[in-house]
């Protein structure tokens, strides 16, 4: 069997004993689960061109252009000064747990620090890449880990009763079998232009450009009162699959004693993030009239498209989850780069091991 067709036959089978178990984010974390596990355990062959993850963030973007209105362009430029404060707070937290890893293993400070800023997978490889006395193992280590964490243990906290989110209904859950969705004609029109706003996106060099560019386009008609058809929830389910699979090509780290202590230290350190997260949403939901379920996923330190799925499951205000996450995003793509840089010359910056 072609390892593309493999590696999706597997995905689907793992999403769907995920389903049958009523586990959150069924679609995404079983097939990200058992790709992951045939691909370490076993000799099949299997691979996920980046091409099917772009397209399922397409997908995703869609969904999140959708939740746009008049309205809620409005409330989000209200939230620009706690955006601002939260983004700050989170990114200060963040440094002082990459200076206690350093600390605890140590890896040069200035490695940690871009490992620990939850400012995307790519645009934090690309900084250290740019950068001298940066091991790029520990950026990617650092990066990966929080990621996967933040998408294994948010949904399932979100769900649990103490968040008390299982009242949505999710795509990758509730979708009953063998319903055949109605069909919008437009719907292909709609969705041909989020396809080629990602291919613009991608051409300007915009952050995540697969899954802003359907956010910009879709969102522009819902603002201007176009009425855009609903994104069928099988489709949904097809962007899990194939981010599930994609991340599961993450998940393959050096077996080395050295790194593998490195790696508990993240998950460690990936977890008082996520705490700080949680903290900060009770200020965030006080602060605003949103819940905490919306002010805990926009916080949450992990990648825009993941926790816009988590939200959708649970019924989030999507548009605010959105604009909280692009916020963080181009404020460490355009402004951390700087202060890192200036920081990073600094002789306090450059001690440290590297693997």
């Amino acid at each position: 069997m072609h390892p593309i067709l493999l590696a999706f036959v597997v995905g689907v089978a793992g999403g769907g004993v995920f389903t049958l178990l009523h586990l959150p984010l069924s679609w995404l974390l079983g097939s990200m689960t058992s790709v992951f596990f045939i691909s370490k355990w076993t000799t099949l062959d299997l691979a996920w061109p980046s091409y099917f993850r772009d397209l399922g963030l397409i997908i995703v973007g869609y969904a999140i252009g959708q939740s746009f209105s008049q309205e809620t362009l409005i409330e989000i430029v209200t939230q620009l000064p706690s955006m601002l404060t939260m983004t700050i707070a989170i990114i200060i937290f963040s440094m002082a747990l990459a200076y206690i890893t350093s600390k605890m293993t140590g890896i040069g400070l200035s490695s940690t620090i871009t490992g620990s800023i939850p400012g995307g997978l790519s645009q934090m490889v690309a900084l250290g890449e740019e950068m001298k006395n940066i091991d790029l193992t520990v950026v990617t280590v650092l990066q990966v880990i929080r990621l996967l964490s933040v998408i294994f243990v948010v949904p399932f906290l979100v769900f649990s009763p103490l968040l008390k989110g299982g009242g949505g209904t999710s795509p990758g859950n509730a979708l009953p079998p063998f319903e055949v969705p109605s069909f919008q004609w437009a719907f292909i029109l709609f969705f041909i232009i989020a396809i080629l706003s990602g291919i613009v996106a991608k051409r300007i060099h915009l952050p995540t450009p697969a899954m802003l560019g359907p956010i910009l386009a879709i969102g522009g008609f819902m603002v201007s009162g176009f009425s855009v058809p609903q994104m069928p929830d099988p489709l949904i389910i097809l962007a899990q699959l194939s981010l599930g699979i994609y991340f599961s090509f993450m998940m393959n780290f050096s077996s080395s004693k050295e790194l593998s202590k490195f790696i508990l230290w993240s998950l460690f350190t990936s977890f008082c993030l996520l705490l700080c997260c949680a903290c900060l949403s009770f200020v965030l939901s006080r602060w605003h009239d949103i819940t905490f379920l919306t002010a805990f996923i926009s916080l949450a330190p992990g990648g825009m498209a993941e926790m816009a799925l988590v939200g959708q499951a649970v019924n989030a205000d999507l548009s605010i989850i959105t604009g909280y996450h692009l916020f963080r995003i181009l404020f460490i793509l355009f402004i951390i780069p700087a202060i890192l840089k200036g920081l990073f010359k600094l002789s306090f910056f450059k001690k440290g091991t590297q693997f």
